[in-house]
């Protein structure tokens, strides 16, 4: 079943930690799926109380869950209202690290920040602490120790100008709220179908979004302690692709035959490639003709076997040792010449 615009699919499995990861198809583009994102993310943080890693892409919304988490799967539809869904989405964006970004941006545009100072540019760490400053006194609430914070949600002054010109950025330029808001009114009223699925691996389509690179990470965590490395990739092959599958290419062989293949200069390379080799037949050692017809007198022989001409490096028999009847005898009785040969 393929998520559409009218059908949105949610699955469902474990990884290996214990976990679970909790993958909603939705194919309405990254900003309307960044906005769902981060929504859901913050109603999970405070239904269970814990934070979250998420991603967003293009198709789909990615939300890395612990053992904590127990929930029915269809329920996740509901967790947000239309009424209601901007102000969560208002609340998520001031923890993000989006909203940094765009409030430095709007600092730097309305000249509260300097770039340039005595015709030099600024350090961006410096553009960045001057940025939180303004910041701070701005809107403290956001940079504030959270055990000073009163609960719920933080107020957002929306009489600076600043603070509400970065807030819309944040809702209208990197996210779609007014998208976000039509797609939930079609979840309540029907119009878009609702499938919820508990899988026991992931699908083709949640493998791209949990490969996904950190310009789709919706939280600070970095790309080595994202949980969907827990996830195990076994991959399901039919049977015609099972046998192909180790199948190695002819070019790809005969370029390395080419390569293994010795290249001998002189007669004594030769023989140092048939000491390795043994034999070599004669249309193998057509450009060796000439040094072979002068090891065939003193270190090689020609060979006839069935139909095929070889030409081997020649060896010695070992000699059988000789039987010396007095000297067994000798070691026999422990006389003289038992501790060895003469």
């Amino acid at each position: 079943m393929l998520p559409t615009t009218k059908r949105l699919v949610l699955e469902r499995f474990f990884d290996e930690s214990g976990g679970m990861q909790l993958v909603l198809h939705s194919p309405f583009g990254a900003r309307i799926n960044r906005a769902l994102g981060l929504a859901l993310r913050k109603r999970f943080c405070r239904y269970f109380g814990f934070e979250l890693q998420a991603a967003a892409s293009e198709d789909a919304i990615l939300l890395s869950l612990g053992p904590m988490h127990s929930f029915p799967l269809d329920e996740v539809f509901d967790y947000l209202h239309p009424r209601t869904a901007r102000d969560v989405l208002a609340q998520a964006v001031l923890a993000s690290p989006l909203f940094e970004s765009r409030w430095r941006w709007n600092v730097q545009r309305s000249l509260l920040v300097e770039r340039f100072q005595s015709g030099k540019r600024v350090p961006a760490p410096i553009l960045r602490m001057r940025s939180d400053d303004v910041l701070a006194s701005a809107f403290p609430e956001v940079l504030a120790c959270g055990e000073n914070l009163p609960p719920g949600d933080l107020p957002i002054p929306e009489d600076h100008v600043l603070v509400r010109q970065t807030i819309h950025d944040c809702l209208h330029e990197a996210m779609d709220v007014d998208g976000l808001l039509e797609v939930l009114r079609g979840l309540r009223d029907g119009s878009i179908e609702r499938v919820a699925l508990d899988v026991s691996e992931p699908s083709p389509l949640a493998r791209a979004v949990m490969s996904s690179r950190p310009y789709a990470f919706l939280d600070d965590a970095p790309l080595e302690e994202r949980r969907t490395h827990a996830v195990a990739n076994r991959r399901a092959l039919r049977d015609n692709e099972s046998v192909a599958l180790g199948a190695l290419d002819p070019a790809a062989i005969e370029r390395v035959r080419a390569e293994a293949w010795p290249d001998p200069r002189n007669v004594e390379e030769v023989h140092e490639a048939l000491s390795w080799m043994g034999w070599v037949t004669d249309a193998e050692a057509v450009d060796w003709r000439s040094w072979l017809a002068e090891l065939t007198r003193v270190r090689a022989r020609r060979i006839r076997r069935s139909t095929r001409r070889t030409v081997g490096r020649r060896t010695t028999p070992r000699a059988r040792p000789t039987r010396h009847p007095r000297r067994e005898r000798a070691r026999a009785a422990g006389g003289p010449g038992a501790g060895g040969s003469a």
